[in-house]
């Protein structure tokens, strides 16, 4: 999910990472290439969507919620466009000089008159002001990506979820949660832990009661006092997405560096820690390979 919102690292001969979305969180909409349409990339991505919500993982967070409404049925005419959903800086403030009463200069009403004429729509009059306003605020966000929308839909419905859509309208902020409602805390993570035993009955396990006690307080505190990227970064080290599962397995036992499996949601620390900074360091290092190593140093 993190790739789609930040971009894939792939090169059409304009930036060495293409990004699908556009925008500020919680006002992301696709982006208005042509090329990614015509390459199936928002096809692709609605799959994703797909598969990733119904295998319990982290879902598309901050779109807009005019492309939400549309996505989950309604219709663009319907959809709630805000000034902060247009994704380019430069249309979003010629397109806020018509929100106001202030008498244009000759130079602005220059450029308004070949935005118009571009898209299809009537020169700017005192009359019309407003609903030019409304107008080109929709095609800037919705207008230019409705092709993009559709297959994001299509790559839902190949998964079978636009059938839970449509019958649970309700399930939307589920599916595409605001940003803010996605942030990791550390009470959020330490709720899932599933603690080794303190005990020394098991004949299978090495490590003893004090080094069990030990090395769960340094997770412990490390979890208290990180950030939400640490977070972010220990939990895709942990399970392989940013999302956390029910259930966080941890093991301690004798070893090098922290190791993750991510299909057993487990991580594995080593018993032979004395100190905090040294634990802090060799765990932020093994966070670190998440995006090539899935844990594996």
């Amino acid at each position: 999910m993190q790739r789609l919102k930040d971009g894939f690292n792939m090169n059409f001969g304009n930036a060495c990472v293409t990004r699908l979305f556009d925008g500020e969180p919680d006002h992301f909409v696709p982006s208005s290439s042509a090329f990614l349409v015509e390459s199936d990339l928002f096809l692709m991505a609605g799959r994703m969507i797909g598969h990733c919500f119904l295998q319990g993982g982290p879902p598309l967070t901050g779109l807009s919620p005019a492309i939400v409404h549309i996505l989950c049925g309604g219709t663009p005419e319907t959809a709630v466009i805000g000034i902060n959903d247009c994704p380019d800086i430069d249309l979003r403030e010629k397109i806020t000089l018509l929100e106001g009463s202030s008498e244009l200069s000759a130079d602005e009403k220059e450029k308004f008159d070949s935005l118009c004429l571009a898209w299809d729509l009537p020169l700017m009059t005192s009359g019309n002001r407003r609903w030019l306003f409304e107008r080109l605020l929709h095609h800037a966000v919705i207008g230019q990506v409705l092709r993009q929308i559709k297959q994001i839909r299509k790559g839902l419905k190949e998964t079978s979820l636009w059938t839970l859509i449509r019958e649970r309208p309700d399930v939307a902020q589920i599916i595409f949660p605001r940003e803010s409602s996605a942030v990791l805390t550390p009470e959020s993570i330490v709720d899932r832990i599933r603690w080794p035993t303190m005990t020394d009955d098991d004949d299978d396990d090495d490590c003893s009661v004090e080094e069990k006690s030990r090395v769960t307080g340094y997770l412990r505190q490390f979890i208290q006092n990180a950030s939400t990227d640490e977070l972010k970064a220990l939990i895709k080290f942990w399970v392989g997405w940013e999302a956390p599962t029910q259930s966080l397995n941890v093991e301690i036992s004798h070893s090098s560096l922290p190791r993750a499996s991510t299909c057993f949601e487990t991580l594995r620390l080593p018993s032979h820690y004395k100190e905090f900074e040294k634990f802090k360091k060799d765990l932020m290092a093994s966070v670190n390979t998440h995006d090539t190593g899935f844990g594996l140093v």
